[in-house]
């Protein structure tokens, strides 16, 4: 790449990062000074339990492990949003500098500049694809966790509501441990054809076996019903009651995560969605838009980059508040509209199809911005 491609691109990858850094710490900053009251309290119950020495030195580390695994959350949500300002940010510096002006005497189209950018960008939003798809199912856990779970490792134990798994089984618990994915008090009910129970399964304590697709079983034991030789068949009575260490169903805990928080599968990688979907925890069609939406996303980013790059790529230097002003008007509205249409299900349009819409609707409009710039 030629140094004045290569300086053009440091500058804009540099404000990208402070944008992002400085986005980041004011998100941090507010939620931290919101929620004060509950980082006190986790940090008084660390300081009890002999974690921490003081509530000072505990206060600065309950802030960085609640929030320091939200910025790569917080790069999915910003990258878009942060390229569009880095551009601006850079052209009006250039501008102000008269190097654009420099820059078209020497023969240089102003479509240069904002390539440049454009391969940034271009690499940006490859890097949170990867982000989606390594880093974010790492970190889901603790992702998900409430302010009440802040300095330990995942969220809380909570209570199993009944889940009706693929083959009709009733599964709840007592309560429900993320952090070593164990379950308290299992009970799973068997059910016929029409949904009547045939089996009761309980174990005290019950651990997910992802090799067998189903949960191994300590004190476990399975209570057979059957119904009487007489009688209007609706009376059972319970024939046998035996020993079992295993249970086979697909309520795995990443479908109990994904049921319990709203945002959770979002989280995690492709094959965990679909693998997700096939075992009950969400709805195919959602799992469709999650995946369609990584990609939809990041072309959307790159499209409005494009559409935005015109209102500072000026021939003649001129201020530059009404070409800030109208970029965002018109990139905020972009980029939240078409995250909107790709969050939701469009009646009688298949979801593989739907979340492409926003892209579809930009690539027209970035090919006229890019026709109609004068350089």
């Amino acid at each position: 790449m030629p140094l004045l491609d290569r300086w053009i691109a440091f500058r804009f990858f540099t404000n990208f990062v402070l944008i992002f850094v400085v986005m980041t710490l004011f998100a941090i900053s507010i939620d931290t000074i919101i929620e004060l009251d509950a980082y006190v309290k986790a940090c008084q119950r660390a300081v009890e339990a002999g974690n921490y020495g003081s509530m000072w030195t505990a206060m600065p580390i309950a802030i960085l492990d609640f929030n320091l695994p939200r910025v790569f959350q917080f790069y999915a949500f910003l990258v878009g949003l942060s390229c569009v300002a880095a551009a601006g940010f850079t052209l009006a510096q250039m501008v102000r500098a008269r190097e654009l002006v420099a820059m078209l005497s020497a023969g240089i189209s102003l479509w240069r500049v904002g390539l440049a950018m454009l391969v940034v960008a271009v690499i940006l939003n490859l890097v949170q694809l990867v982000n989606g798809e390594v880093l974010l199912p790492r970190l889901a856990p603790l992702l998900v966790r409430e302010k009440s779970a802040i300095l330990r490792p995942a969220a809380d134990r909570f209570p199993l509501n009944v889940v009706q798994d693929g083959t009709g089984k009733l599964v709840l618990a007592q309560a429900f441990d993320p952090r070593d994915e164990r379950a308290y008090g299992l009970l799973v009910l068997e059910r016929d054809e029409k949904g009547a129970a045939t089996r009761r399964v309980e174990a005290r304590e019950a651990t997910w076996n992802a090799e067998r697709g189903g949960w191994d079983l300590i004190d476990g034991v399975a209570a057979g019903r059957s119904a009487p030789g007489a009688g209007d068949g609706r009376e059972v009575r319970i024939d046998r009651r035996d020993a079992i260490d295993f249970i086979e169903t697909d309520v795995s805990p990443k479908a109990i995560l994904a049921r319990r928080f709203r945002g959770f599968a979002q989280l995690l990688s492709t094959p965990q969605i679909s693998a997700l979907a096939r075992e009950g925890g969400i709805e195919p069609e959602a799992a469709t838009r999650l995946v369609g939406q990584r990609f939809a996303g990041a072309l959307v980013n790159v499209m409005m980059l494009i559409i935005a790059l015109p209102f500072f790529l000026v021939r003649e230097p001129q201020k530059m508040l009404k070409p800030s002003v109208f970029c965002a008007a018109t990139a905020v509205p972009g980029l939240l509209g078409s995250l909107l249409v790709m969050a939701v299900a469009l009646p009688g349009i298949p979801p593989a199809v739907g979340v492409f819409l926003p892209v579809a609707a930009l690539l027209p409009i970035a090919a006229w911005r890019v026709g109609a710039l004068k350089t």
